[in-house]
């Protein structure tokens, strides 16, 4: 039995020998090479009975490489020059308002997406029309015609507008009347006080309106722009001046003769505001050139009282 047992072994370790260095070039070609002269030896492992034990030798665990996704790209925004134009990028409009001299708010707009626009101010049924600056905005003065005012803004195509409310406790002090015309018929509210003759010092209107800060007497405070829906001009005067006279004067022109002008007035009474309609016939245009003067109601003493 030795002998065969010694071929055995042989074989055994011929075979490993050339399994074994198979295994070597194919898992590490980089590096020494492993000398064919030595011989590789199998360990029996006890008990066995002639079965032989696996090599003590371990293929190296190659290590399967992982994909690494690409990290998710953050979403590429406007261009700079996109965020000017895009209207969804433009901040909100805002309407800002506060107390002015004569019982008037100064309100501001800020609305970036409508540069340039014709917007209105809307107040107590009064749409005053302005213009907005190349950068969207506008800063005026706006009789207040109620305590609580509430102010809202209107633009062209917005979905959305902007308010604002401020209280005005100095209403009480002033008498106010607004005359609603078409924005081209030249006609003109006349404030004439303490007696004065047309064209004097006491005669106020859009040519000679004064300011809300004035120690005169009233003043005139005008909003019409090209394009818009209609005119606005407003008398306001001291709540204690009783001499006083209202008069609409409207030119008669190619394009108003043969024609009525029609309007609103609109004012303050008590807690209130009360608006009615103005028609003014118009002569016929044969009948030359002027104006036609209409006197409108006055400021009682009880309304300012009231």
């Amino acid at each position: 039995m030795r002998p065969i047992h010694k071929i055995a072994m042989v074989c055994t370790t011929f075979v490993l020998a050339a399994a074994t260095g198979h295994v070597m070039q194919t898992a590490a070609p980089e590096g020494p090479r492993a000398d064919p002269s030595q011989p590789v030896t199998a360990a029996v492992m006890p008990g066995a009975r002639g079965h032989l034990a696996a090599p003590a030798l371990s293929l190296p665990r190659l290590t399967v490489p992982v994909m690494r996704r690409p990290a998710a790209e953050a979403a590429l925004g406007p261009l700079p020059q996109d965020i000017e134009t895009a209207p969804g990028a433009c901040a909100a409009p805002q309407l800002q308002a506060a107390l002015a001299p004569g019982a008037s708010v100064r309100l501001t707009v800020l609305a970036p997406c409508h540069p340039g626009a014709l917007a209105e101010i809307r107040h107590a049924g009064l749409r005053l029309p302005v213009r907005l600056s190349e950068d969207g905005g506008w800063s005026g003065l706006v009789p207040a015609f109620a305590e609580q005012a509430l102010f809202q803004l209107g633009l062209p195509g917005a979905t959305a507008t902007a308010t604002v409310t401020l209280a005005v406790p100095t209403l009480p002090t002033v008498n106010r009347i607004a005359v609603i015309l078409p924005p081209a018929s030249g006609a003109e509210l006349h404030g004439y006080e303490y007696g004065a003759a047309p064209g004097s010092i006491g005669d106020v209107s859009a040519a000679a309106p004064r300011d809300a800060e004035t120690r005169l007497g009233g003043w005139i405070t005008s909003f019409g722009q090209p394009g818009a829906a209609q005119a606005v001009q407003i008398y306001s005067a001291p709540a204690a001046m009783a001499d006083l006279s209202l008069v609409l004067e409207a030119p008669v022109t190619p394009e108003s003769c043969g024609k009525d002008l029609q309007g609103a007035v609109l004012r303050p009474v008590g807690t209130r505001t009360e608006q009615v309609p103005l028609s003014l016939a118009m002569p016929d245009c044969g009948d030359g050139e002027g104006a036609v003067m209409m006197p409108l109601p006055g400021f009682p003493l009880a309304v300012a009282a009231n």
